[in-house]
């Protein structure tokens, strides 16, 4: 039986170029019985329609919150209940008291998941003492498949190939590292994947503390010198973020400053104590004990994803991981009491790889709710609110986020007393080449009851109004314009000092029977995490690579000071939210490449055959079937996958960009399209959709320099960014970003 995502992956298979692996059996057996089946603790999906849904109050932050110059927050793992209490009751020990999870301990709260919410001060340096100390045998490794055959953490060294990996699950310490998103933070403590350490002493290679402490523990240093905004931090461990943080490794985390206080009453009229409430939006499966449900190659598919594509490559690695059951604030399906006025929402696309596009419909009637009122993004406030404007559906209004993404929103319940509002879900997984969410199910997120008296005179910031919430008296300024909104071309006075095209690229599994095949992995410019090309030591994309005193090979070395324009052509069949660290960047506009419909129904980029005409061929080394590397032959003009791209990197195209690539105008179609309305201020993820040209400006500084004040080589800083292990930017589809969707970047002087 064909699934969701094998579905998509044999669609997309004529547009994305020739076989990329050989698919043989190189040792006459039958290609199954060499998977691996590393689940140590057999389990039973539960149907997602047997869960009560809005019978469980959601869970706030308000009397949680820390903010403090010098915490300690805690990788713990914990039972808390994330299915409704009935469910837990009608079990036995030792699942009456709870779903396992991996939380943090933040302060002196207990450990919770999502993590209690940290709130700092711009300008007040936050000190953080993560400690690791989740048990050397904790109980999640029995049920979430740690695929070892992918590049990971690995801290007992045991990586192999496919071929010759341990039928073992995982049984050792459990790595962790944490990443503030969306931070300007010295590379020391950005919790690089490798950064990584363990409950007994074990350590990444790129492991950092601002001062030596226990070997359990790293000092992590935050300036928090950018606008007020919502960051979140998760865990970013390499080759296993979307276990750890599908386990519960994840919170919030708050700038605040002289405009944006979270005070009730503060400058900007914005609504704030318990009318400010953050939500992490997330989905998940269980199984029939109430615990974390992962598919792996045991599931016998039952997961909603089907089980892993490639089980001979990566036994327990599947695409994109989707849950059939939404869970906000740790909650599934969770309902909020409101009063009949404005309140403001903090909102994090915490999910594996769902996208969410969501409204407010009645919970009766299906008539259209309030307007969802959008006031910032994931670099802080907008000039004025909008109304968010969907994409796909060229306007419609829609709040539509990625994973990592985040939006501070307006939602207005005034003179609706006794209603109920329901936040629904339309957006297909994978978004937006699959299929449509469940009636009942994943088309509905959380219920909103206007059931509250109203406490108090509402006096807050009326987003309806359209006044402003920048440049006007008692408002930080405006946001400085890098990217003109309105035209989609670069702001006054901006000038690019360097345009990367830079590719998206799946790499398909093409097998005969039984092989499933689908997707093996999915790429960043046709490259790697370490930057070597696929099996070889050969430096993938050309002398410009060089290492970053860990032992892998950057590309992207932007100059500190310099303005860069990143064109990302997506020739994938899905978008992927692509996530740069240390900096905020700008959407500048989208066009659309070429495309045609092959008999399938898949899309077939035109581009492809001048990409594909450009690798010189040869013979390279590559994973056999079996899992084990051997040397493949490709003829000219013929893709070749993990290669880097076709050319030097460093040469300019004809379109004078870097990046190794054929220039992108020859196949681009129609007029840029302006960005969305959502997408109008500072961004660290965007969405880079299939069929287009996606173009950001990142300049290398702080958001708030003016234009024209700093200049190629010239660090603005409070902190050196070339020192230190060095930053990445990825997918922020954790399954994709686990599996070489990720690379080093390297700011230079």
């Amino acid at each position: 039986m064909t699934t969701r995502r094998q579905f998509i992956s044999i669609g997309a298979a004529v547009g994305i170029g020739s076989l990329v692996r050989f698919q043989i059996d190189s040792k006459g057996g039958s290609l199954f019985n060499m998977a691996r089946a590393l689940a140590a603790t057999g389990q039973t999906a539960l149907a997602a329609n047997t869960i009560p849904q809005f019978v469980q109050p959601l869970p706030t932050f308000n009397s949680q919150r820390v903010s403090s110059a010098s915490l300690q927050v805690g990788m713990m793992e914990f039972q808390q209940k994330a299915l409704p209490d009935s469910f837990y009751a009608k079990l036995a020990a030792p699942y009456k008291t709870g779903t396992y999870v991996w939380g943090y301990q933040v302060g002196a709260n207990a450990p919770q998941y999502p993590a209690p919410t940290i709130v700092a001060r711009r300008g007040i340096t936050t000190t953080v003492k993560y400690v690791n100390a989740l048990p050397l045998k904790p109980v999640l490794q029995n049920t979430l498949s740690i695929d070892q055959t992918i590049h990971w953490a690995d801290p007992l060294g045991v990586h192999t190939t496919s071929a010759t990996a341990p039928t073992a699950p995982y049984s050792g310490p459990q790595p962790g590292v944490v990443h503030l998103h969306g931070a300007e933070v010295e590379s020391e403590y950005d919790g690089v994947p490798n950064a990584w350490w363990t409950a007994d002493g074990k350590r990444g290679k790129a492991y950092r503390s601002v001062v030596q402490t226990d070997a359990n523990a790293a000092f992590y240093r935050y300036p928090n010198t950018q606008p007020a905004t919502t960051l979140w931090f998760h865990d970013h461990t390499l080759g296993m973020t979307r276990i750890s943080v599908l386990s519960g490794l994840a919170g919030m985390y708050l700038v605040r400053d002289q405009y944006d206080t979270g005070v009730v009453g503060n400058p900007l009229g914005l609504p704030a104590g318990d009318q400010e409430i953050e939500l992490v939006l997330q989905d998940r499966q269980f199984d029939t004990n109430g615990q974390w449900y992962f598919p792996d190659s045991t599931s016998n598919g039952q997961g909603l994803n089907g089980d892993p594509t490639n089980p001979l490559i990566h036994p327990n690695w599947i695409p994109e991981y989707f849950g059939d059951t939404i869970v906000v604030n740790g909650r599934t399906w969770p309902y909020l009491e409101v009063e009949p006025r404005r309140y403001r929402f903090r909102v994090v696309n915490g999910a594996n790889a769902r996208f969410f596009r969501v409204n407010l419909v009645d919970s009766k009637s299906g008539a259209a709710g309030p307007t969802i009122w959008q006031v910032g993004a994931d670099g802080g406030l907008f000039d004025r609110p909008v109304k968010p404007t969907d994409h796909e559906n060229l306007g419609r209004l829609a709040l539509l986020l990625a994973p990592g993404e985040r939006a501070d929103i307006i939602l207005d319940f005034t003179g609706m007393a006794g209603k109920s509002f329901t936040l629904a879900n339309d957006a297909q997984y994978p978004y937006p080449s699959g299929g449509p969410v469940t009636a009942g199910l994943d088309d509905r997120v959380m219920q909103f009851r206007v059931t509250k008296p109203l406490s108090s005179r509402d006096t807050t910031f009326d987003p309806a109004s359209r006044a402003t919430l920048r440049g006007g008296a008692n408002q930080p300024a405006s946001i400085i314009r890098l990217a003109n909104p309105s035209t989609g071309k670069l702001g006054t006075g901006v000038k690019a000092d360097v345009v990367r095209q830079l590719v998206l690229v799946e790499v398909e599994g093409n097998p005969p029977a039984p092989q499933p095949g689908g997707p093996i992995e999915v790429l960043l410019n046709n490259t790697r995490w370490d930057g070597f090309r696929e099996g070889s030591n050969e430096v993938a994309g050309g002398a410009v690579a060089q290492p970053d005193g860990l032992g892998d090979m950057v590309t992207e070395l932007p100059r500190l000071g310099a303005t860069e324009v990143w064109e990302i052509m997506n020739l994938t069949q899905d978008a992927h939210p692509i996530h740069l660290h240390l900096i905020q960047f700008q959407l500048l506009n989208r066009q659309q490449i070429q495309t045609s419909t092959a008999p399938d129904g898949s899309a077939v980029y035109g581009y492809r055959a001048t990409y594909d005409s450009k690798f010189a061929g040869g013979t390279y080394s590559g994973q056999l079937a079996d899992g084990s590397w051997g040397s493949m032959k490709y003829t000219p003009h013929t893709y070749i996958p993990g290669y880097g791209p076709p050319t030097e990197y460093a040469s300019p195209n004809g379109d004078g960009a870097i990046g190794g690539n054929p220039a992108f105008s020859p196949t681009l179609v129609g007029s840029p399209l302006v960005p969305e309305a959502g997408e109008v201020g500072w961004k660290d993820t965007i969405k880079i959709y299939p069929g287009y040209v996606t173009r950001i400006v990142a300049r290398w500084t702080p958001q708030e320099t003016q234009v024209g004040s700093a200049s190629p080589g010239q660090n603005l800083f409070p902190f050196d960014p070339t020192s230190g292990p060095g930053y990445v930017w990825h997918c922020h589809i954790l399954d994709h970003e686990d599996n070489e969707m990720m690379r080093p970047l390297k700011p230079t002087n």
